[in-house]
């Protein structure tokens, strides 16, 4: 049996589904956890011996070792293209699936709550605590089911309706938009032929020395998409195509909301090779409010304060919506939580002059009095 062989018989066993609704059973969300980081590893193990072995590139010739138009060597090119291309949109799929169940992970013990990374060390170690979601995770587990771990994509997409296929369109556009990223890639031509083709002397009659000065002038910004993997775009389209790209664009915002730069940057979650910076074409309404929640963050660093990153997001959520209840309900912040957290920052000094008036609303002027009166005495004795 041939490598290709053996590689597709493998893929047919990862012909299986997730069951989002028996994720809340903790030994079917542990168990299927274990079993997609197995296949994970076994997947990346098998796209390191094709990519040694060429499958990356089957169609590239050695001149005088094989004939190009052979039809043999284009079928078995071709063979080893979309095994290579199966074995890519498999661990697209796999990293989506583990992204969405650590973030959902979590584990609560003596008061105590685990969770993401955290939790996992704590099962990994034989901790025993009950098993709950998350409250700071983003996550939409419903998608599991429409993630292809066997890597034949085309089979989910074929089978989404209409509707679906046109949200499928819409949100690949959205992630492949390089038009508000920043720059990132740079291509180097030599200043001599620049953009518009060649000018009137060559680099050739100059000296080593000036040659080389001249030679990298000019650039081309070719940018990069929001997410930067193709088939980690394609696992996410089709997989939100049935919720809509409103459902994805607030998944993400509550990701860059919930989550630090820091986290971001090493972590992607639920959503691999993101862009940690904030991008205007992924959030789309919620920019404004990722925005103000970076700022106040870093206006709280400079000033030595330390506040909960998920409680920064919260008030930057509500300064721009405006929507106390809705600001609660998602971030599933306590009230009591969430008015002492809002006070704090009227007293930081880093909530906006404009928004100011919100803080009035949701804080009884009495209150206000009391809490500040407290926390000016506190800082007093810790300053003496």
């Amino acid at each position: 049996m041939s490598l290709i062989s053996r590689i597709s018989s493998y893929l047919d066993t990862l012909k299986y589904s997730v069951n989002p609704n028996k994720l809340e059973d903790s030994g079917y969300f542990l168990s299927t956890y274990l079993k997609l980081k197995k296949d994970y590893e076994e997947l990346i193990s098998i796209r390191r011996k094709i990519e040694f072995l060429g499958y990356q590139n089957p169609y590239f010739v050695i001149k005088g070792i094989k004939d190009a138009q052979d039809p043999y060597f284009r079928k078995r090119a071709m063979e080893k293209k979309i095994c290579f291309d199966n074995i890519q949109h498999a661990i697209a799929a796999h990293r989506v699936a583990i992204g969405q169940l650590i973030d959902a992970m979590g584990f609560e013990k003596e008061g105590v709550i685990y969770t993401g990374h955290e939790a996992i060390k704590f099962m990994e170690e034989g901790g025993e605590g009950k098993f709950i979601f998350s409250p700071d995770g983003v996550y939409r587990l419903e998608i599991l089911r429409y993630l292809s771990f066997s890597g034949e994509y085309m089979k989910t997409l074929f089978s989404l309706n209409k509707e679906e296929r046109e949200n499928y369109r819409k949100i690949m556009d959205m992630l492949g938009d390089k038009s508000k990223s920043k720059s990132s890639t740079k291509k180097r031509i030599p200043q001599e032929y620049g953009m518009m083709g060649p000018k009137e002397y060559s680099p050739f009659k100059k000296d080593a020395s000036q040659y080389k000065r001249d030679f990298y002038d000019e650039t081309i910004d070719l940018g990069r998409p929001p997410i930067y993997d193709k088939h980690i775009r394609k696992v996410l389209s089709i997989a939100y195509a049935p919720f809509g790209i409103d459902s994805i664009r607030e998944d993400i915002a509550l990701f860059y909301l919930k989550k630090t730069y820091m986290e971001r940057k090493i972590y992607g979650g639920p959503f691999p090779t993101i862009d940690p910076e904030p991008n205007e074409s992924l959030l789309g309404r919620f920019y404004k409010t990722v925005l103000l929640k970076e700022e106040m963050m870093n206006t709280l660093r400079d000033m030595n304060l330390k506040e909960k990153n998920s409680l920064v997001a919260a008030i930057s959520y509500y300064l721009v919506s405006e929507d106390y209840d809705k600001t609660l309900l998602f971030f599933s912040i306590d009230n009591n939580e969430f008015e002492s957290a809002l006070i704090r920052a009227g007293n930081y000094g880093v909530i906006p002059k404009e928004s100011k008036h919100l803080l009035e609303r949701v804080v009884k002027s009495s209150e206000k009095k009391d809490i500040t009166k407290k926390f000016l005495q506190e800082l007093k004795g810790a300053q003496d």
